[in-house]
């Protein structure tokens, strides 16, 4: 690889330049089979289909069209499932080698490649009279937009390729749009691969379409018709890319594509699914579309064609390595491979890997040396109780790996970049309280001792008597699959409990053993009350606020969000809850909605997004989190609720994009709705934890060290990880918020140990009144310093009432008065507890700055208050507060409450850290 790459974009052009170099680039004729067209007959496919029969094509029209047809008839209903199951059986016993085609073509292009010419460089246009002529027709360009252009009207040279983005393209595209094209055109050349990871809504469509182009060579006009066909006829080479994409995403590619340009393009899908892959094979298309599914089941024909270039589109789904769609994209034949996706750490480091791995085989090394080197340090080095040196070696790996690594195949940029273009977002978690009927139903179904007893599902084995399950044992495994299935059970029936109590409760249309096993828990959870609710309409038990504390609290968020003329999306990752939601909206009669799941197809979903967003009047859209969280552009809402939080948090933060995105011109508000000490707060919990994760991947964020535990460390579970915690009810406490508190109480006690100011202690965030959040040890007790607070209360008074002016017209938040108002004692925004702190900041300083002495300590370890959270007595507090009035110059501690309750979580840090550094600042000098 280093023959070619050191090659200059200088050297590249003057060998263009030279006199016949221009006839040569590009003059050679890739064989699509690797055999003549003449005598062409080639085995279609190694798969027998389940009639024995073996199928070939032949060089016969006719004989074609009947192999087509039998292959097609093979690929049916009746026959998919044996070859699937053959193909699965084929992947597990196979290698994680690169496939031997792959590693040809390498070797091929690697010695082509000594002779420049032999680049991947936009195909030879020389010679071919008819793609000469000028166009000058304005109408005669695509893209036609009517929104004013970001740039002028002119190509972009891409100097590192020697490509071009043509001026009618070049003037709609952002300067980070420019980098990502340069960037793909690059690989493109070279036929190496990458991952474009851009955050969701910045284009990455719109920047694989300009690459396209630059690749192929095309001026963005009506010339653009001409080429393939042209360069057939002179026999020419000529790209040939794949696209696989999700299902609900080809008809938004088709239609981009077209858009964007004049593209001869073909959708593998339906019944034509061979004359496409004839047509590929002779070089009659430009791009072809499919699917993932269709991929796995067709993989071994269309990998019969040597594509050009394969881009992945949401490649994040081919991130477990043991899957059936990652094995087949394994084999996908390209060099150039480029992955997409917005999310590509979405529960582990590992997920990197194998998108990495995908794009570039073998050149990052294997998975074991990557859990070992990369994982294991850094998620060692996130844990609140981590060493200096567990810290120290997490720190410098994440910086390593963003800084040497990820450069060369990765490459990601944020919202940050259009933040001026896009409204403002509050992503507001709410831990909503269960019903007193729904606490009763749920502390009955976790029984003492739950947890605890599926923490050792490792048991004696039956029949060898040993101390661990033995997987060749037909007893233990028997055994284990029992423990699976019932802790399964238990993590679905807690989620429903946690959601809604009409989850359990059996329906007529349910199947016999559904209802069983409904009927039992519904027994187990209201042992006195469930002939009451299993008697009962389900509309009854559905619109009951009492079997719901979350709809208790989104009834009357709706009907203030219907007067302020706000749009809804309702997500959820239960169709049941969908269903519930549907009944109710439909019997309520004044809220007029859509709905989109996985049940629809593609075309019935679009129609439902469209008439949303067309409809002034259409006020709720209720979306499966899977089917309508990905692709769609639903930017008519301004309102978006999370129902029930996912395992995965990219499911949550896509959901929220379908509105949050360019285009959107209206502030938006998400609200993530989270039942209180239940299941649900371990899987936000996992989602904070999991958010944390991938920012350090992506940035080597010094993020806040908030857990104990190390996922997929089986010492190390900590607080939410592990059956004993997800199992365990606390219907008193938010168990995040005591979290969020002794991270803040370790932070603040290690800066002062540290000796860092206390001005950078980022105190607790979460409480709603600013005196909750004096908890920290070294903050006064005694306020009597009415000297000092008359000094400080002349300093402060400008600065906060002028800031209290610009606040004037405000009014003290209406949704706060409803959650208050229905018992809900914890919100906080999801943005602010994600990141990182000046303390923290500070402390990976100096575990980066530390010799070896002393490395097993832990940072924390000298100011760890354990389960001690000091809280200072409320009259204490009722005085500081009272103090705090005073000082800023408020007339009374009411005006001043309802002040601190309209300020922004930053606005009231720094306010507590101006007043107790002032005051302590006071004391020291006395």
């Amino acid at each position: 690889m280093s023959d070619f790459r050191s090659i200059q974009a200088g050297d590249i052009l003057s060998l263009r330049t030279s006199n016949g170099a221009s006839e040569q680039i590009g003059s050679r004729k890739r064989q699509l089979l690797d055999i003549e067209d003449d005598d062409y007959e080639r085995t279609a496919s190694t798969t027998s289909c389940g009639d024995g029969i073996r199928l070939s094509w032949s060089s016969d029209s006719d004989d074609r069209r009947s192999v087509q047809n039998m292959r097609e008839q093979a690929a049916s209903v009746v026959k998919r499932g044996k070859r699937l199951l053959a193909r699965k059986k084929s992947r597990h016993e196979e290698s994680t080698t690169v496939p031997t085609y792959i590693n040809a073509r390498r070797q091929k292009f690697d010695q082509a490649i000594k002779d420049p010419h032999n680049l991947a460089l936009p195909p030879n246009y020389d010679g071919i009279p008819d793609l000469s002529h000028d166009v000058l027709d304005a109408e005669d360009v695509r893209p036609q937009f009517k929104m004013a252009p970001n740039g002028a009207f002119q190509d972009i040279w891409l100097s590192k390729s020697l490509g071009i983005i043509p001026a009618p393209i070049a003037q709609f595209l952002r300067s980070y749009q420019v980098d990502g094209v340069a960037m793909m055109h690059e690989k493109f050349v070279y036929q190496q691969g990458m991952i474009l990871g851009d955050d969701m809504g910045l284009g990455k469509t719109v920047q694989v379409i300009a690459f396209l182009t630059a690749a192929f060579g095309k001026s963005g006009d009506s010339r653009d018709r001409l080429r393939m066909r042209l360069m057939r006829r002179h026999e020419r080479w000529y790209p040939k890319v794949l696209i696989i994409c999700p299902g609900t995403l080809i008809r938004n590619w088709e239609r981009e594509l077209n858009t964007w340009g004049w593209w001869t393009i073909e959708v593998f899908h339906g019944t034509k699914k061979y004359d496409i892959l004839s047509t590929a094979k002779q070089g009659r298309l430009e791009v072809m579309l499919t699917t993932y599914k269709t991929y796995d089941i067709y993989e071994s024909e269309i990998n019969l064609i040597e594509w050009d270039c394969v881009v992945a589109d949401e490649c994040h789904l081919i991130k477990e390595s043991e899957a059936d769609i990652t094995k087949a994209m394994a084999k996908v034949n390209s060099l150039c491979r480029i992955g997409l996706t917005g999310t590509a750490i979405q529960n582990s480091y590992e997920d990197m890997w194998s998108i990495l791995n995908w794009a570039n085989p073998g050149m990052i090394g294997d998975k074991k040396t990557w859990i070992k080197k990369i994982s294991k340090p850094l998620k060692a080095g996130q844990s609140h109780a981590a060493t200096w040196a567990e810290l120290k070696l997490g720190r410098s790996t994440a910086a390593s790996l963003v800084t040497n690594l990820l450069p060369r195949f990765f490459l990601r940029r944020t919202k940050a970049l259009i933040a001026d273009q896009l409204p403002k977002k509050r992503d507001m978690v709410v831990f909503c309280p269960l019903t007193t009927l729904q606490t009763e139903a749920y502390a009955n179904y976790m029984q003492p001792g739950d947890g605890q007893r599926f923490a050792k599902l490792v048991s004696p084995c039956i029949c060898r008597d040993k101390k661990n399950l033995d997987p060749k044992c037909e007893s233990c495994r028997t055994a284990k699959s029992d423990q699976n299935e019932h802790f399964f059970r238990k993590c679905v029936n807690s989620l429903h409990l946690a959601n809604h109590l009409a989850y359990v409760i059996p329906r007529n249309e349910d199947s016999p053993l559904e209802r069983e096993k409904a009927m039992a828990v519904l027994k187990q959870c209201l042992p006195d009350k469930w002939q009451k609710y299993y008697k009962r309409s389900p509309l009854v038990n559905y619109a009951d606020p009492e079997l719901c504390g979350k709809w208790k609290a989104l009834q009357n968020i709706l009907k203030l969000w219907k007067k302020n003329g706000d749009k809804v999306l309702i997500f959820s990752y239960s169709t049941k809850l969908l269903n519930m939601l549907d009944t109710l909206l439909t019997s309520n009669g004044n809220y007029s909605f859509c709905r989109l799941d996985g049940s629809m197809n593609y075309e019935d979903r679009q129609k439902q997004v469209d008439k949303f967003n067309t409809d002034s009047n259409m006020f709720i859209f209720l979306l499966s989190t899977r089917a309508g969280g990905l692709g769609l552009n639903i930017v008519s809402a301004n309102r978006v609720v999370i129902w029930d939080p996912n395992w995965n948090p990219t499911y949550d933060l896509q959901a929220q994009d379908r509105a949050f995105r360019l285009g959107q011109y209206r502030d938006v508000e998400v609200y993530r709705l989270v039942s209180a000490g239940t299941i649900e707060e371990i899987v936000y919990a996992r989602q904070i934890y999991k958010q944390q994760q991938a920012n350090i991947g992506y940035t080597a964020s010094n993020e806040r060290r908030y857990f104990d535990g190390v996922m997929g460390e089986a010492e190390k579970k900590g607080e939410i990880f592990g059956s004993k915690n997800m199992f365990t009810f606390d219907k008193e406490n938010v168990m995040l918020k005591k979290i969020v508190n002794k991270t803040n109480v370790a932070e603040a006690l290690t800066a002062e140990i540290a000796g860092l100011r206390v001005a950078e202690i980022n105190v607790d965030e979460a409480t709603t009144v600013a005196a909750d959040e004096a908890e920290v040890k070294h903050l006064l007790e005694d306020d009597t310093n009415k000297d000092l607070d008359d000094e400080v209360a002349k300093k402060n008074f400008m600065n906060l009432t002028r800031s209290d002016k610009s606040r004037k017209s405000e009014r003290t938040d209406p949704i706060t008065a409803i959650l208050n108002h229905v018992g809900v004692k914890y919100v906080h925004n999801n943005s602010e507890v994600i990141g990182s702190s000046k303390v923290e900041e500070e402390i990976s300083k100096k575990a980066l700055e530390a010799g070896h002495e002393g490395q097993q300590v832990r940072p924390f370890e000298a100011s760890d208050p354990g389960e001690f959270f000091f809280r200072p007595p409320m009259d204490v507090r009722r005085r500081q507060f009272n103090s705090m009035a005073k000082v800023f110059g408020f007339k009374s501690p009411t005006d001043f409450a309802l002040h601190v309750e309209r300020m922004r979580q930053h606005e009231r840090r720094d306010l507590l850290e101006e007043f107790y550094t002032t005051k302590l600042t006071s004391i020291e000098l006395r």
